[in-house]
């Protein structure tokens, strides 16, 4: 409601009253959609790994002591110059997530044998191209296939897509593949062991 203001104002010894005024003050507050108040967005990068359910396993590991398993092919376990073996690991932006882009950084502990173990990573649509046969053709390359294991993906990301209220973002694949170069071949590194890792640096859109 507005009110009256009304003020005198002195003129060579003179007092005149001045006509009145309204006065009146209207408030508003920031919102969105009519509602007040105004919120932050979230990010949320969702992990999955062969040995977890597919429907119930994504999961949140953001520290190394809780990191996700890659279980690469059973020929890992016993290397031998000139092979090769696969696995992969699924990211997700999680429900309600806004997207992002993704990056890989190696964490790699020095040893013997992963001084001279190579490896690659590729970006590929599903699990089931994560093989021998289909590698190479599928995806799009993240880590050319003669890389260190002591480097990451430098500036080569990938992107995740946003989450919804309902659903998570959709799923994608990093498939990688770990060798042993024939040209490597030592009797020195017979019965050794390498500690590979990895992380995945995401930064939303």
């Amino acid at each position: 409601m507005a009110v009256i203001a009304t003020g005198t104002v002195v003129l060579a010894g003179a007092t005149v009253t001045s006509l009145a005024t309204w006065l009146d003050e209207e408030w508003v507050i920031a919102g969105v959609n009519g509602v007040g108040g105004i919120g932050s967005s979230e990010f949320e990068i969702e992990q999955l790994v062969a040995s977890d359910d597919p429907d119930t396993g994504w999961a949140n590991r953001e520290t190394q002591p809780e990191a996700g398993v890659i279980s690469l092919d059973d020929v890992a376990a016993n290397l031998s110059p000139g092979a090769v073996a696969y696995g992969w690991v699924q990211l997700r932006a999680a429900e309600g997530s806004v997207g992002g882009d993704v990056t890989l950084a190696s964490d790699y502990a020095p040893s013997a044998l992963g001084a001279v173990l190579v490896y690659g990573a590729r970006v590929h649509p599903s699990t089931a191209t994560c093989n021998s046969d289909d590698y190479a053709s599928t995806g799009t390359e993240l880590v050319a296939p003669t890389t260190s294991v002591s480097l990451g993906s430098g500036t080569t990301s990938f992107a995740l897509t946003a989450g919804t209220a309902d659903a998570p973002g959709m799923p994608r694949t990093v498939c990688f593949r770990v060798e042993f170069p024939e040209a490597a071949a030592d009797d020195d590194l017979q019965g050794e062991l390498a500690s590979l890792g990895w992380h995945f640096v995401a930064e939303s859109d």
